[in-house]
């Protein structure tokens, strides 16, 4: 576990500080194996975090978000997947989980890097991004 705590510190910390990749600390990060996943925390840059930083969280129970049943108003939906993901936090860590924990949890690959960059951002939230 160590290792892979070291490895995805260094991925983060490389593609956090490269601004080609990242802006700010948008993007996250995460590293898992069988039974446990570790995050990035909302609100951790991805240029400074270190191996501490990383929130563990339940595999099973982040399994299990995608077998509950939710409502269909939105705003409800949202509050029930943001406890059930803040639930998967392993008893004695503080931090909130990325809401994308869940789609980290889905990969196959023990080692998820994804970025927030700028270009690709500006086109996909633009008002005719699809177009372009």
């Amino acid at each position: 576990m160590n290792t892979m705590l070291e490895t995805i510190t260094e991925l983060s910390n490389r593609y956090g500080s490269d601004p080609s990749f990242v802006i700010a600390g948008g993007g996250n990060t995460s590293c898992k194996d069988r039974k446990t996943m570790w995050i990035k925390p909302s609100g951790t840059s991805l240029a400074t975090i270190t191996p501490s930083q990383f929130l563990p969280m339940s595999r099973q129970k982040l399994d299990g978000m995608f077998l509950a049943k939710y409502p269909a108003e939105a705003h409800a939906r949202e509050q029930i997947v943001k406890q059930l993901t803040q639930d998967a936090v392993m008893p004695g860590h503080a931090g909130r989980p990325s809401v994308e924990a869940p789609m980290h949890n889905s990969f196959e690959q023990r080692y998820v890097v994804h970025t927030h960059p700028a270009l690709v951002n500006g086109m996909t939230c633009a008002k005719n991004g699809e177009a372009v």
